[in-house]
């Protein structure tokens, strides 16, 4: 398999660019013909219909109509919290798309109780298609002027962003959980119970609960409680994610595969989902690139035969010498002509930032959590699903959301003792290769009807994505006594800087503002506020 790291051993060689007539094949189509906004294509089961249709819900509900209606072709992703537990009475946030199953009214603003009943809530949201040219990446990563690392957001793809809003919601939990920790420790007015009524009403949907750690002994041999605790999914809570289109990257290289129409199985009830362990996987092509890492090809490099490159050659930077020397001239790693549009191959020294199936590959390996919040949590996020819209093929989707990592992710639980020879306690952290179930979707987020296609149009080349502004959400809650969400509307942010762009309702533009007081305005998903 190709590795990814960028060495400073880079050789230039000249590549020729295959001509663009040869890219670009057109189709004729007669007077009068349309083609549906969407393919239409069949899910797999209720369960994947619902996490698209409380996701898109959600997108409606968040995301300023005018640019909507402006850009009705976009990619939009979620993480989505699914509550199956018998509950009790209690009321919704304000705010929040729940989606509920035995035919409840929507409008309805209280669990039902029972056994079956269950609960969608979307906790984290991103839209868009754009990530930052490599100028920008290179000038970031050398400089720190005024401490702006991390400050602007390299990747906007939806898939990125919806897990970046996902990380901040956890983070905005963790801290109000902190705090209502503290509340009860301090308030003199508690039931019996310890429990406080104003830290059950704020801890009533979220997905968090404190798991105590053993208690720890002083430096005069005695035990006291510990100092800190650590963080577990709830029980009867699940993680789903969602994409309105195949991640960009392995998931979108239709080959290495027999594929096969999806079938909607409706035998599955509406709460829960298939659970078939994912076939063998058999690597057996990948000198063609069956199971190659790619990146986001950098989209300021021209053309052949344009003003700039008038000769059709363009010099790149090619390092070769972190791919093993027998696999040096495999054909895949000669020539990036067969990679999914919009991507390259890391030594090629066209992009850094890696494709979103690379990136989910990552996630089913270390979790959704991240490296920041790993230490407060006892183990890692996995996704249970992940729902597919369009493009979708789900042998192609297991091949490069999961399978491809056998044998490169250690499967297994890492065990690490907390330092006491007395304490026959180990704390756990469950690393593993998680294969969630990959389900596709009949719920169209561009359900806008046909597109005229009369004439002659660029094969593949009829959808769109021209809008630079992207669009990130998370769930949050105002303060420990309300379940109401503080965020109202999602974080607009600029694709092509990776900052927060003021988005202007009546003129559809952005307040311009200086080049220093956009180095201020950074998302609160970004690393740096993270």
């Amino acid at each position: 398999m190709v590795k990814s790291e960028v060495s400073t051993n880079v050789v230039s060689e000249t590549l020729v660019e295959p001509d663009l007539k040869k890219q670009e094949q057109n189709q004729s189509h007669k007077d009068g013909s349309v083609r549906h906004a969407e393919k239409r294509r069949t899910g797999t089961c209720q369960f994947a219909d619902r996490v698209a249709q409380v996701s898109i819900e959600k997108y409606r509900e968040v995301v300023p109509v005018k640019w909507r209606q402006e850009n009705q072709q976009v990619c939009l992703a979620t993480i989505v919290a699914h509550f199956k537990t018998s509950l009790r009475k209690q009321t919704l946030p304000d705010n929040e798309t729940v989606d509920k199953v035995n035919g409840e009214d929507e409008n309805e603003t209280t669990a039902i109780q029972g056994p079956e009943n269950d609960l969608l809530i979307v906790m984290g949201l991103g839209v868009g298609t754009k990530f930052l040219s490599e100028e920008k990446i290179l000038s970031d990563a050398e400089s720190d002027i005024k401490g702006s690392y991390g400050k602007r957001i390299r990747d906007s793809h939806a898939e990125v962003l919806a897990r970046r809003a996902f990380r901040r919601a956890l983070t905005v939990e963790i801290k109000s959980l902190q705090l209502s920790a503290s509340s009860r420790s301090e308030n003199n007015n508690q039931d019996e119970d310890g429990d406080d009524s104003s830290c059950r009403s704020m801890d009533s949907f979220g997905i968090l609960r404190q798991v105590k750690k053993d208690t720890e002994p002083t430096t005069e041999g005695e035990m006291r409680e510990p100092s800190s605790c650590t963080y577990a999914l709830k029980d009867g809570v699940t993680l789903h994610m969602y994409t309105s289109s195949t991640p960009c990257g392995n998931s979108a290289l239709k080959k290495f595969s027999k594929m096969k129409r999806e079938k909607f199985d409706s035998s599955i009830p509406p709460d829960t989902w298939p659970r078939n362990p994912h076939p063998c996987f058999d690597a057996h092509s990948l000198q063609l690139g069956q199971c190659s890492l790619l990146v986001k090809k950098n989209g300021t490099k021209t053309g052949p035969g344009t003003e700039n490159d008038p000769g059709g050659n363009e010099t790149h930077a090619i390092d070769t010498s972190r791919i093993e020397k027998k696999q040096q001239n495999w054909p895949a790693n000669l020539t990036d002509d067969w990679c999914p549009p919009g991507t390259t191959l890391p030594h090629f020294g066209r992009g850094s930032l890696h494709s979103c199936s690379d990136k989910i590959c990552r996630w089913n390996c270390l979790g959704l959590q991240g490296s920041l919040l790993s230490s407060l949590l006892n183990k890692p996020l996995y996704m249970d699903t992940l729902t597919v819209g369009r493009k979708f093929t789900s042998c192609i989707s297991q091949r490069a959301v999961c399978c491809r990592a056998n044998g490169y992710c250690y499967d297994g639980n890492i065990t690490e003792t907390n330092g006491n020879k007395n304490d026959d306690d180990e704390n756990q952290n469950f690393y593993r290769l998680n294969h969630p179930s990959i389900m596709g979707t009949g719920v169209y987020l561009d359900d806008t009807g046909t597109l005229d296609m009369s004439n002659s149009k660029v094969v593949g080349q009829d959808v769109r994505f021209l809008s630079k502004l992207c669009w990130v959400w998370w769930s949050e809650r105002s303060s420990i006594e309300s379940n109401t969400d503080k965020m109202e509307n999602a974080e607009c942010i600029d694709g092509d800087e990776g900052l927060l762009f003021s988005y202007n309702l009546n003129e559809n533009l952005g307040q311009v503002q200086s080049e220093d007081n956009k180095m201020n305005e950074y998302s609160l998903s970004s690393t740096y506020a993270l």
